[in-house]
């Protein structure tokens, strides 16, 4: 079977296999170097890999069709998924040694970062809680965020599952130390990553944050339809005026759920263990919630400002848009 062939029976049979390297993956990690003296090497050492891959899929397909609790069915696919993390390990430790360039070691780690950060996207069940992968970061900060993933992905993805496990069992408790863990893991990481923080990551950090896109698109809007020069400085004054208010709104929200995590180990936008009326996760979750109403109230008037300085007839026209 060819390796394009092979790879495609994996992705059709894997029903969701992770962490799996794809051809794609391999390929932009180490673009322009596989054609270098151990490019055909390399490419050798994957080919073998996804054979590995599609026989660790063989292996485990029979088992899963065997009838189990959700829990026995949960435990089947961490040890699945242990099995094909091995291969990928091996899979990196076998192209380290190919090449000791440093060019060479920021491909790998870039490999890793990708198919990993995918993989615990995948199963994760404090889903607000992001290990969000960066592109185009400092060399220095890549290799740091290698060492962490290294030190920490394989715990990581033990106390997902059992997460996952607590939950479907209603251990409140037990629930609750697999998730402090996670969120102190997730400090050290936004330690690592914080100076590559734009407002692009943050958001990517933060999904939950508001992106203020009505307010975008109504000032659009203005500059695609409206010619008028004072009409469009006053748009602009006011959607800057609405852009810094804005961030300070989210930051206050960003803040408030950084220092959940890292004080009471618990996620405010994530289902997680659970909550009861009057505990402090219940309350913490409902300030968010004000501070969020807050935010969409601005919104509305910061448009509602915008359009009283349209006329009539184009206000009209901004409605039937």
């Amino acid at each position: 079977m060819s390796m394009g062939l092979l790879l495609v029976a994996i992705l059709g049979m894997s029903n969701g296999l992770q962490p799996l390297c794809t051809e794609e993956d391999f390929q932009q990690a180490f673009g322009s170097s596989l054609q270098e003296d151990t490019g055909f090497i390399a490419r050798a050492v994957f080919d073998d890999y996804l054979e590995q891959i599609l026989t660790v899929e063989q292996d485990y397909s029979c088992e899963e069709e065997i009838e189990a609790p959700p829990v026995g069915v949960l435990m089947l696919q961490l040890s699945k998924e242990q099995a094909v993390d091995e291969l990928f390990d091996t899979l990196l430790s076998s192209l380290h040694v190919l090449n000791e360039s440093a060019e060479w070691k920021i491909n790998i780690a870039n490999l890793r970062r990708t198919v990993l950060l995918r993989a615990r996207e995948a199963k994760n069940p404090w889903h607000g809680v992001v290990w969000v992968d960066i592109p185009n970061m400092p060399a220095k900060t890549i290799l740091r965020v290698d060492s962490f993933l290294q030190n920490n992905i394989d715990e990581d993805r033990t106390d997902r599952y059992n997460g996952i496990a607590m939950q479907t069992l209603g251990e409140t408790e037990k629930c609750r130390i697999y998730e402090k863990q996670a969120m102190e893991r997730w400090g050290k990481y936004l330690q690592i990553i914080a100076p590559s923080i734009n407002e692009e990551v943050l958001l990517t950090l933060y999904p939950q944050l508001d992106t203020g896109e009505e307010v975008l698109f109504a000032k659009q809007w203005v500059f695609e339809n409206i010619t008028d020069i004072n009409t469009l400085a006053s748009v602009r004054q006011q959607v800057s005026l609405w852009s810094t208010i804005h961030n300070k709104q989210n930051q206050a929200v960003v803040d408030l759920v950084v220092k959940t995590r890292a004080q009471l180990g618990f996620d405010p936008w994530s289902r997680g263990c659970g909550m009861q009326a009057g505990s402090a996760i219940y309350k913490i979750k409902n300030k968010l919630l004000q501070k969020s109403a807050e935010i969409q109230e601005f919104n509305i008037s910061t448009i509602d400002v915008i359009l009283n300085l349209l006329t009539k007839k184009q206000r009209q026209l901004f409605e039937e848009k």
